[in-house]
């Protein structure tokens, strides 16, 4: 399975004793939306509670800080970066790339620390 963090997935029913550790992991929940592992969730601890929930390894996905994409897609880092424990302010290969990647970074970053 497949999750995009920061991005609302879907689950099948877990049960209560899963279902309860991913909250105390973390784990965002909401009826309409599903879940979502953000900042504030002990990832690796979530991985490990859907990995042994589902019976199937977890791939984790980061998003894009600029456009919110799927930022693994095509990175060069993707074969040895340990995404339960980088930073989620990762760029995809088309944000990543050109004369002017760096300064929209910077500005991308400075307008979500403000608001």
């Amino acid at each position: 399975m497949k999750v995009l963090v920061g991005a609302w997935f879907t689950l099948p029913r877990l049960g209560t004793p899963s279902f309860s550790a991913l909250m105390k992991q973390g784990v965002k929940y909401d009826k309409a939306l599903g879940f979502k592992m953000d900042a504030e969730t002990d990832i690796g601890a979530a991985v490990r509670t859907l990995r042994s929930a589902l019976g199937e390894d977890i791939e984790l996905s980061l998003r894009c800080v600029i456009c919110g994409k799927d930022a693994c897609v095509g990175c060069s880092y993707s074969g040895f970066c340990d995404r339960s424990k980088v930073s989620p302010i990762c760029l995809c290969a088309e944000h990543s790339t050109g004369p002017d990647a760096f300064d929209v970074y910077q500005k991308t970053l400075a307008a979500t620390f403000v608001s």
